[in-house]
């Protein structure tokens, strides 16, 4: 811990610490407002900066960008409908209805608020129990993996009102996520297509279903809100929304370790944290049947649990050398330019850099409330602008976004067939959400069950696993607890 409290007082006393830290979060913040542009973008593009760079200062402002990027898609999800990143996607069910209401300055200090608690909480845990919770994560093999993703799945039912459609289209992410090549070589669902080999990418898939269809009804509205009031979307409104945290602490302190642990588990990441969160959320608050409406505890819940994911992904990564994201994986590639060689002798060899680096995260966090308020204070006037100026816009970022995941026409194409199979659903009340957890999870389902077999002679004898049967009852308990309480709403009298 000397290493630890000695840290802040390295990085407070260099300016430049302090420049790279503003520098950094803003970067990741405004890449991921940017739909299919993500924090991860930001640290790949500044990763060959850091050759010349010391390691500190090079772990200092990749960091930041990450710590930015986390937060920066939750903007865009508020305001338009349209998440920039997949850890954000979940923000969008209540944080959009709110700004329709002309509750968007609101909404965004709720998000700003929870992400810098969350962050900070997962940034406690990470200083705290990085090494003891990182050596529990070594005990997850393929069928304790398994049971994460079946219990990332046994969400599904509850992300919307009619469980049967819900289902459904959670079963077809699912098998969207099995096509490209398996973990045997057998390409699958691929009908020819070389851009498919590696599945179906995400950022096209993301911004074609939940973007698009926005987009599409947009198209007959003079403008998004009607009526806006200029006091809704101002820095008091923004102050409002932060309160609106301040007098939820079970509920934030509560998603925050959830978030904890699921970044502790290798190839989770911040998406299923945000997801986890918002469905135990929905099951624990008052609030729970009214979630998908535009209600705080709905915005709470997936941001503070994605960024208290940070900790527990940062943990596996400079303990096990293990990287739980796209963001973390760059992060490795930072470490390796360094010349380390990330796993238990990292602490070790760096102990002094690596702590001074976990005290930077929480001066990152103060960064991010100041620069975030300024960019929410900002990003809350896109609703005035006029749908004939802002959907072309829009349209164009969407496009570029989905061009520059893999720099690949195709993916434009992908990103067009989705968004009319988006629009469609939402037609017929199919809800997308859904069809997208499917899609982040099917892969690693489908993967980790052919390990299973791999291993065992029998699929059943993973189970002798206590892991395994504590995961598999909480799954039981996801899927029956919402069908319980509509049976018994459904009998009591009117």
């Amino acid at each position: 811990m000397s290493y630890f409290f000695a840290g802040f007082a390295q990085i407070l006393s260099d300016p430049q610490y302090l420049m790279f830290m503003f520098a950094g979060v803003a970067l990741g913040m405004v890449l991921g407002c940017l739909p299919g542009l993500t924090g991860s973008l930001g640290i790949a593009l500044m990763l060959p900066f850091t050759y010349h760079m010391e390691a500190l200062t090079a772990l200092v402002f990749l960091l930041s960008i990450y710590t930015g990027g986390l937060f920066g898609g939750a903007i865009t999800a508020i305001m338009i409908n349209t998440p920039g990143s997949t850890s954000n996607m979940v923000t969008m069910l209540d944080g959009y209805p709110m700004a329709k209401r002309g509750e968007g300055g609101r909404a965004m200090g709720i998000g700003l608020t929870s992400s810098v608690i969350g962050g900070l909480i997962g940034c406690v845990f990470l200083v705290m129990a990085t090494e003891p919770l990182a050596t529990f994560a070594l005990k997850f093999g393929p069928g304790e993996m398994f049971m994460v993703v079946f219990f990332g799945l046994s969400c599904i039912g509850s992300l919307a009102k009619n469980p049967l459609k819900s289902i459904y289209s959670g079963l077809f992410g699912v098998l969207l996520g099995t096509i490209g090549m398996s973990a045997v070589g057998t390409l699958r669902g691929t009908y020819g297509q070389m851009y498919l080999m590696d599945g179906v990418p995400m950022t096209p898939a993301l911004i074609g279903f939940l973007a698009l269809p926005e987009i599409m009804l947009l198209v007959n509205q003079t403008s998004m809100i009607k009526d806006l009031d200029a006091k809704s979307v101002g820095p008091r409104s923004i102050l409002q929304g932060a309160l609106e945290v301040v007098r939820r602490p079970v509920q934030t302190v509560l998603c925050s370790i959830l978030g904890v642990v699921v970044g502790i588990i290798p190839a989770a990441g911040a998406s299923v944290a945000g997801v986890l969160g918002y469905n135990q959320s929905k099951q624990w608050t008052k609030a729970g049947d009214r979630f998908g409406t535009g209600v705080p505890e709905g915005i709470i819940a997936c941001e503070t649990a994605n960024n208290a994911s940070e900790g527990g992904a940062l943990s596996t990564l400079f303990v096990l050398g293990i990287p739980g994201s796209n963001s973390t994986a760059m992060l490795l590639g930072a470490l390796v330019l360094q010349g380390w060689n990330p796993g238990p002798k990292l602490f070790i060899d760096n102990r002094e850099i690596i702590y001074t680096a976990f005290s930077s995260l929480f001066l990152q966090q103060l960064v991010m409330l100041v620069v975030g308020f300024v960019l929410c204070a900002c990003a809350v006037y896109i609703v005035k602008v006029p749908t004939r100026y802002l959907v072309p816009f829009i349209l164009t970022f969407t496009l570029v976004g989905a061009f520059s995941n893999r720099n690949a026409v195709f993916d434009m194409g992908l990103m067009v067939l989705f968004g009319i199979l988006g629009f469609l659903m939402k037609k017929a009340e199919f809800p997308v959400m859904p069809l997208i957890l499917g899609l982040l999870l099917g892969g690693d389902a489908d993967s980790e069950l052919l390990r299973i077999y791999q291993s065992h002679d029998h699929f059943y004898q993973i189970f002798r696993s206590p892991i395994v049967l504590v995961l598999a009852a909480v799954s039981v308990f996801c899927v029956a607890m919402p069908l319980i309480t509509k049976k018994r709403k459904a009998g009591k009298p009117a």
